[in-house]
């Protein structure tokens, strides 16, 4: 059975049973949670490494996959957090994996988790460098520059930061939310895709959208 095929098959199940989940079975929701969390890392994991052999079609391949898997991991944790709101009790793994579900999705599934993530950051069992990614990808989406310096955009071997506003202030904001330094995340994004880093401050949204697009 081919990877994609096997992957929305193994969804399909899952995703089938997703409104039976009681929302006081502890058990069953981890067993849920860490499923999720293995597909949604795993295939990441896969596609930055494709990144390496700069094959397009086999990194095409592998991203509509994610986008598939992604779509049923939404539909999962959506239907979960629609009956039982956020589940109580969670470890900081499963608090972090209902976090990358929001994150990866559209912006109209952002929005409309991002108040109960917030008010779970605002309680601490949610990480709040979690909130700041959020924060920054929903503003991205809008058009408008990031507060936290977490977004980028990636153009062959070229990683860009999206526009940050007030840079002055970007280390100590990171610092209050969780974060580590600039120049260590730039360093780390280096490292890993094994790209060039760059940081133009006086880059304008106008032209880091410009650059999406020819991406695109």
């Amino acid at each position: 059975m081919k990877p994609l095929i096997t992957l929305l098959f193994l969804f399909f199940i899952y995703t089938l049973h997703a409104q039976d989940l009681l929302c006081d079975d502890r058990k069953a929701i981890s067993e849920k949670l860490e499923m999720i969390r293995e597909t949604d890392q795993g295939i990441r994991s896969r596609l930055i490494k494709e990144m390496a052999t700069k094959d397009p079609q086999a990194m095409k391949k592998i991203a509509l996959e994610m986008k598939a898997s992604d779509k049923q991991n939404q539909l999962v944790v959506g239907s979960l957090l629609d009956r039982c709101g956020w589940p109580k009790g969670l470890s900081a793994a499963e608090n972090n994996t209902i976090f990358l579900v929001i994150d990866h999705a559209d912006t109209a599934f952002m929005i409309r988790y991002f108040p109960l993530l917030k008010s779970q950051a605002d309680q601490g069992k949610v990480a709040r460098r979690d909130l700041a990614t959020l924060q920054d990808r929903m503003l991205l989406r809008s058009g408008k520059k990031q507060f936290f310096g977490t977004q980028t955009l990636k153009e062959g071997n070229i990683v860009t930061i999206w526009p940050v506003d007030d840079p002055q202030g970007l280390d100590a904001r990171r610092k209050e939310m969780g974060l580590i330094p600039m120049g260590a995340y730039m360093a780390l994004l280096k490292k890993t895709y094994q790209s060039e880093v760059i940081w133009d401050q006086d880059l304008s949204v106008n032209a880091a959208q410009e650059k999406m697009r020819k991406k695109n």
